[in-house]
C-alpha cells in the first residue's frame, strides 16, 4: 500500500508538470496589449490506464488537489470518449493578470524565461550549466528506475503504457497575440496573429518566439544581475534585456537563446548577446567561492620565534589583508608575543581568517 501510495502522488505530480506548462495535448493563450490574458489547457490519459495506476484516488481528491495549486483556476475532470476509447479529460481555464503571473504559470514543472513586448515574445528555458540540470534529471530516472522495478509492486504493463504514451503525446501551443506577427519559429495562422506550435517537432532546448516589428534603433543588449569587471562569491542570475528579438547569447562559447542565464560555477564568464539587427554588447565577470590560502601560521597555533605571514588567491585576487586591523602585505614578519587575529579577503569577498599566538 506504501508503494501504490507513493506512485500515485508520483503520478499526480507528473500530470501537474502536463498541465501549464505546454506539456499535454493542447494549450491555448491569448494574450493583451498589457500582457494580461486567459489560459486554457487540455490533458488527457486513458481511462483505464488511469485507473489502473492511480485508481485509489478519487476524482474529488485529485480536483482537491489541483485547486489548491490554482485557486484562481477553472478545472474539471471527467471521462470522455475520444475516438472511441474512454479518457480521463483534466481542463483547466484561467485568466491571468499581467506577465509575471503567465511566467509563474508556465514555470511550473521547468523554470522558464518569458518577455512580450510590442516588438516581440519568447519563452526559453532559464540557461543553467549541465551540472545543474543533471541532479532533478538523475533524480527522476532513479525514481522511474524504482518504480519499473518489479519488486516495487506497481503495473509493470500499466507503466510501460503510461511511459509510451507519454513519449508519443501530441503537443500543440496556441497563442493568439494583439499584433500581428511578421516571424516566428511557429505556424502562422490566416488572421496573422495567431501563431501554432507543435512541440513534440522542436528541441527540447529551443526557445518559441514571435516577432511583431523590428526598431531600427541600434540600442546594444543590457544586462542586470551582474557587473562588468566583478567578481561574485555566489551564482548568478544574468538577464539580458533587447529591445528588438535575441539572436543569440554566447557563454563561454556555449550557444544559447534564452535571456535568462544562471551560472554557479567557478570561473571567468565571457557573455555577448546580440539581437536580429546585429546590434551586440559584451560582458565579463567572475565567479569565486573559494577563499584565499594562508602560510606560515595556522589557525589556533602557537609558535615561538618569529613568523613569517604569506597569503594568496588564485581566483579573483586579494582585496585586503588586516592583521589585529592593520593592513599588511604578504610576507610580513611577525616576532613580538601576543595574540594575533589575520583576516584575508578576496577581490569576491570570500575571507579567511586565521588567530594565532607568538609566545
Amino acid at each position: 500500500m506504501h508503494v501504490k501510495k507513493r506512485f500515485s502522488l508520483f503520478l499526480v505530480i507528473t500530470l501537474t508538470a502536463m498541465l501549464l506548462t505546454g506539456c499535454s495535448d493542447h494549450t491555448n493563450i491569448q494574450f493583451k496589449e498589457n500582457g494580461s490574458g486567459h489560459y486554457e489547457e487540455t490533458a488527457s490519459v486513458q481511462k483505464d490506464l488511469w485507473d489502473a495506476l492511480i485508481g485509489e484516488l478519487s476524482d474529488e481528491a485529485v480536483l482537491s488537489y489541483y485547486k489548491a495549486l490554482y485557486p484562481q483556476a477553472e478545472i474539471t475532470l471527467s471521462d470522455q470518449d475520444v475516438d472511441g476509447v474512454l479518457h480521463k479529460m483534466f481542463h483547466l481555464k484561467m485568466d491571468f493578470k499581467d506577465l509575471a503571473q503567465y511566467e509563474q504559470m508556465s514555470s511550473n514543472s521547468e523554470i522558464v524565461s518569458v518577455t512580450y513586448n510590442q516588438n516581440y515574445y519568447t519563452r526559453s528555458k532559464i540557461f543553467m550549466p549541465l551540472e545543474e540540470e543533471n541532479e532533478m534529471v538523475s533524480g527522476i530516472a532513479e525514481e522511474l528506475e524504482q518504480l519499473l522495478d518489479p519488486a516495487s509492486g506497481v503495473d509493470q504493463e500499466a507503466m510501460g503504457k503510461f511511459i509510451a504514451e507519454m513519449q508519443n503525446l501530441d503537443v500543440i501551443m496556441t497563442i493568439t497575440f494583439p499584433y500581428a506577427v511578421t516571424d516566428s519559429n511557429g505556424s502562422i495562422q490566416e488572421d496573422g496573429k495567431t501563431v501554432i506550435w507543435d512541440m513534440k517537432k522542436m528541441d527540447q532546448t529551443e526557445r518559441l518566439y514571435a516577432l511583431f516589428q523590428t526598431s531600427n534603433s541600434l540600442t546594444t543588449p543590457e544586462y542586470t544581475g551582474v557587473v562588468n569587471g566583478k567578481a561574485y562569491n555566489t551564482g548568478v542570475s544574468v538577464s539580458i534585456a533587447c529591445e528588438n528579438l535575441l539572436n543569440s547569447v554566447d557563454v563561454n562559447g556555449e550557444k544559447t537563446s534564452s535571456n535568462q542565464l544562471f551560472l554557479s560555477e567557478e570561473g571567468i564568464y565571457r557573455i555577448t548577446a546580440t539581437d536580429i539587427n546585429g546590434n551586440s554588447s559584451s560582458i565579463k565577470f567572475r565567479i569565486d567561492t573559494t577563499k584565499p590560502s594562508i602560510s606560515g601560521v595556522k589557525d589556533r597555533k602557537s609558535y615561538n620565534g618569529t613568523c613569517t605571514i604569506r597569503f594568496s588567491d588564485k581566483g579573483s585576487g586579494i582585496k585586503k589583508a588586516t592583521l589585529n586591523g592593520t593592513s599588511i602585505r604578504s610576507g610580513k614578519k611577525v616576532s613580538k608575543k601576543g595574540t594575533y587575529r589575520l583576516s584575508v579577503t578576496d577581490q569576491a569577498g570570500n575571507k579567511k581568517t586565521v588567530t594565532f599566538k607568538i609566545k
